[in-house]
């Protein structure tokens, strides 16, 4: 009889990426709101509640959030259940992607613009709906990304952040690029892992994909058809015809 023995994995970490819950990026009015202070909805409340349940009971060495409010507020609920983890901290590095002034973008590029936003991250050049260029973005989340793989301190750590943030880091442990972020859908409080193996030099020398935008309060998805940034658009062209009206 052949006895299978489980192989030890002590150099294989574990990576808890978490997008916050849901916000609301326009007012009453219709006007955008400052994306740096908007804070959780009501709805994003519960689904990060939700997502407590499921992560309730998880170990963690570190937590690191971005340090706008509903990144902050999200890992706050997700570690208020016991085992909380001894050392959070939030840094600027992880900060979404920026737009530019939506009101500088007219109607009728919502659907090339906005809708197909992550597509133009693979582009030369291109901008995140005529803000920050991908490119900065994806040093400046790189480099502090590096940075933090290389400490020793941890080795099962959550980080909170945003959905272009979660879609870079992943692409780019999958497959040393971006190429692969329009691909990764980021829906509200939605959970990953990722597990790294690291190398003698202390290097990651792989990466597993364990679960991929996993939302608590929607397990299956269910009526959920809308990427991320067809929703934005939506919700653009809706409130551009309220204040028309």
């Amino acid at each position: 009889m052949t006895v299978l023995v489980k192989p030890e994995t002590p150099k294989r970490r574990r990576l808890y990426l978490i997008r916050h819950g849901d916000v609301r990026y326009f007012d009453n009015a219709g006007k955008p709101v400052d994306p740096r202070s908007v804070s959780l909805s009501p709805e994003g409340r519960e689904q990060v509640t939700a997502l407590r349940e499921v992560f309730s009971g998880i170990q963690v060495d570190r937590a690191v959030s971005s340090d706008y409010p509903r990144a902050c507020e999200t890992l706050s609920l997700v570690l208020s259940q016991p085992p909380r983890c001894g050392k959070s901290e939030s840094v600027d590095a992880l900060r979404e992607v920026r737009s530019g002034r939506l009101r500088n973008i007219p109607h009728d590029a919502y659907e090339q613009e906005v809708a197909d936003a992550y597509r133009w991250a693979l582009s030369p050049d291109s901008e995140f709906l005529r803000g920050e260029s991908w490119e900065f973005f994806g040093e400046r989340i790189i480099g502090w990304f590096q940075a933090f793989l290389g400490e020793s301190d941890w080795h099962d750590a959550v980080i909170v952040s945003h959905d272009a943030v979660n879609r870079i880091l992943m692409s780019w442990l999958l497959n040393g690029d971006k190429t692969l972020l329009p691909s990764l859908e980021q829906d509200p409080a939605c959970l990953n892992i990722v597990d790294l193996d690291y190398r003698d030099d202390g290097t990651v020398g792989a990466a597993y994909l364990r679960l991929l935008n996993f939302t608590a309060y929607n397990p299956v998805k269910v009526g959920d058809r809308v990427t991320v940034m067809e929703g934005i658009a939506c919700s653009m062209a809706a409130m551009q015809k309220k204040n028309v009206d």
